[in-house]
């Protein structure tokens, strides 16, 4: 009775050893998919378009993707992303005596947590029965730039009338011209007018992109390049007043 024993005792170490092993192999993994995965985003489909594209080349599954409300704070959860995937079930030893590592192959899932500048926490969940089944990146619930963002503001400086129109008909104008998101979600960014001595500056943006388009009195148009750094949450923004300030690179 006494072998008895010890064998099963032995038996339930053995797979308690092989799953620990396949849980920190399928840990590692997804650690190292962050790691080279954008992890900052005002919103966590920011994060999921990075992260489905790379898990996809790296064998793992994004089997969910939740959205949360931010209350602004720093640290404060903006959604979570769940992957999946299986490990390996024996791991070769390539020396001469051969001590190959077996491991519980899984699914292991684990559920990451963002705030805006990244990783909040990691923890493992249970799988969904039924296997692991892809879904793709949600689509921005935040604005962005229209896709022809830059066209809609030229056409509408080129063929403005020498008696400049209210910011207000701007506005419209430049509104009127630009298209929607295919996807039927993201809402359009905003788009703001600058009028300064017969100067019209035209802006339409996110974080990410910006539009800035200034109008002289001569009626010459041209771009205004806006460094990324002032693009960031607390510096100018994407705004039309930005064409009138100081633009130069702050290092």
């Amino acid at each position: 009775m006494l072998v008895v024993a010890l064998a099963a005792v032995a038996g339930l170490s053995g797979c308690s050893s092989d799953r620990s092993r396949g849980r920190d192999a399928a840990r590692s993994a997804v650690e190292t998919l962050l790691a080279g995965s954008r992890t900052e985003g005002d919103e966590i489909a920011d994060i999921a378009e990075s992260v489905e594209e790379r898990a996809r080349a790296a064998g793992i599954v994004m089997i969910g993707v939740e959205h949360r409300e931010s209350d602004g704070g720093y640290g404060s959860p903006i959604g979570s992303i769940t992957l999946g995937l299986t490990v390996a079930e024996v791991v070769e030893d390539p020396s001469w005596w051969g001590d190959d590592e077996t491991r519980d192959p899984g699914p292991y899932c684990f559920e990451v947590t963002f705030h805006r500048r990244g990783v909040l926490k990691t923890k493992g969940v249970g799988c969904p029965d039924g296997g692991l089944v892809a879904v793709p990146a949600p689509p921005s619930r935040l604005p962005r730039i229209a896709p022809n963002a830059h066209e809609a503001v030229w056409s509408v400086l080129e063929s403005m009338p020498d008696r400049v129109p209210s910011q207000d008909q701007v506005v419209a104008d430049v509104t009127a011209r630009l298209e929607p998101h295919a996807n039927g979600v993201t809402p359009l960014a905003e788009v703001t007018v600058a009028i300064d001595d017969g100067v019209v500056a035209v802006a339409t943006g996110d974080g990410d992109d910006c539009v800035l388009v200034k109008r002289g009195p001569d009626g010459v148009v041209r771009d205004v390049y806006v460094p990324p750094v002032y693009l960031k949450r607390g510096e100018l923004g994407c705004y039309a007043d930005t064409a009138f300030a100081d633009l130069r690179p702050p290092h």
